[in-house]
């Protein structure tokens, strides 16, 4: 094997990295049994590399993927869970998911009518996420850890509930552990780019870290996923560091979390770093114990 994915197979363990394979299986499952054959010959090899300890197969499974049919996400997860633990055995499956409903303070038993009232929106334009329905999926077993996204609301809607990012963060984790946590390994996603240069206010990155890596991380999260060390979104490049890479205050307080034994992952694509794959790496390994790698498999 060669090419950007194996050079950065080789460093990523030589640095330490818990490596996992981000390879989303949907679009696959959908084009067909060939396809999904193929798709899964691709990780079985990969597998096998040093250092690879899992393969995360969904990318906010059931959000924006056409899979919109609870009973649909369900025969995808019963048949792709199956295939992939006889093409990975001994790798960990790793299912993403993006849950709305969980924005809404679901924890509070008093919580304000505004926040009942958007709760039962977002349930009403993602059935298929309503946590009832997230509850089945992961019942299914299909998956050895689950990473939940909880995507928070803007803090001028939680000041127009009377809460704060991180009370809606906590209720958020609070709930998703209590639901979840003994069906499951629980990791958190939390979406921490910015366009460009990254703020320079310490103060507003230590905030923005607290909410979102150490309030899931003392609830019971395993694991905080910071999305994402660098990629091309919505016609803009999103990023953790500065371009160059260079170091911002948000991503000191990665590193300094790190050094204080939180676990951290983040993703890079080989064929599109920020430098160049070994300098990447290199960057990441000061801020993270996992690197997501991603496969072109759909």
């Amino acid at each position: 094997m060669t090419g950007p994915l194996a050079a950065a197979l080789v460093e990523a363990h030589r640095l330490g990295l818990r490596i996992w394979l981000e390879a989303d299986l949907v679009r696959p499952w959908q084009d067909g049994p060939a396809r999904l054959h193929a798709a899964l010959r691709t990780v079985r090899g990969l597998a096998r590399e040093p250092g690879v300890v899992g393969v995360k197969f969904t990318e906010a499974l059931g959000y924006a993927d056409g899979l919109t049919v609870p009973g649909r996400i369900g025969r995808f997860l019963t048949e792709v869970g199956d295939r992939l633990a006889g093409a990975a055995p001994g790798r960990l499956r790793l299912l993403d998911l993006a849950v709305p409903e969980l924005s809404c303070l679901p924890d509070d038993p008093g919580r304000p009518r505004l926040a009942t009232v958007a709760a039962a929106r977002l349930r009403g334009r993602y059935p298929q996420l309503a946590i009832d329905n997230v509850h089945d999926y992961l019942r299914l077993g299909a998956a050895e850890v689950a990473q939940v996204a909880t995507l928070p609301r803007s803090a001028a809607t939680y000041a127009g509930w009377g809460v704060d990012d991180d009370v809606a963060q906590r209720s958020a984790w609070s709930a998703t552990v209590q639901y979840w946590g003994r069906l499951t390994r629980l990791y958190a996603r939390a979406d921490l780019t910015h366009p460009g240069s990254g703020p320079g206010d310490a103060g507003a990155a230590e905030r923005r870290l607290h909410a979102a890596v150490d309030v899931p991380l003392r609830a019971g999260a395993e694991a905080v996923d910071a999305w994402t060390w660098r990629r091309a979104y919505q016609g803009w490049v999103a990023r953790l560091a500065d371009p160059g890479p260079r170091a911002n205050p948000l991503w000191d307080g990665l590193v300094a979390r790190h050094a204080a034994g939180a676990r951290l992952l983040t993703h890079l694509d080989p064929a599109a770093p920020e430098g160049t794959v070994r300098s990447d790496l290199a960057m990441i390994a000061t801020a993270c114990t996992d690197v997501y790698l991603a496969v072109g498999v759909d």
